[in-house]
C-alpha cells in the first residue's frame, strides 16, 4: 500500500499526516470533528496553548469512547439477560463481537494517527 501525506489544520496549526493511499478523506472528515471540539474548547477555555488544548481533546475523545463502549457493554448484558444473545436468530454475541472489533480497529487507527502525528 503507498503511502499519501495530508495537510490537516488544529487550531490553526497545520500537521502533515501520513495516511493509506485513499484514506485521504477519512482523515479530512476525523480532523474537522477535532478540529470542531478544539474550537469548542477555545470557545470555553481561550487559547491555552496548542499541547493543553489536544491533551483536553483527546480526553474528551476518550471518555466519548469509553461512554460508547460502557453502551455496548450494558446492552450486551441487557440482550443476554432477556434471552436475546442467541446466536441461532442472529442478535446477541455476534452483534456485541462487530462492536468491539470496530472499536479496536478505531482504536488502532488512533494511534496510527498520533504515531504519524510526533514523528512530524
Amino acid at each position: 500500500m503507498s503511502q499519501s501525506i495530508v495537510t490537516i489544520r488544529l487550531n490553526g496549526t497545520p500537521y502533515q499526516i501520513g495516511c493509506g493511499a485513499g484514506e485521504e478523506p477519512r482523515i479530512e472528515e476525523l480532523a474537522a470533528e477535532i478540529e470542531s471540539v478544539v474550537q469548542q474548547l477555545v470557545g470555553s477555555v481561550g487559547q491555552i496553548g496548542e499541547a493543553r488544548l489536544l491533551a483536553m481533546t483527546a480526553l474528551i475523545f476518550a471518555d466519548r469512547a469509553q461512554e460508547a463502549a460502557g453502551k455496548v457493554s450494558s446492552s450486551a448484558s441487557s440482550s443476554a439477560s432477556d434471552g436475546d444473545a442467541d446466536p441461532a436468530n442472529g442478535n446477541g454475541s455476534s452483534n456485541d463481537e462487530a462492536a468491539a472489533a470496530a472499536l479496536d480497529r478505531a482504536a488502532e487507527r488512533i494511534l496510527a494517527l498520533a504515531s504519524n502525528l510526533s514523528s512530524h
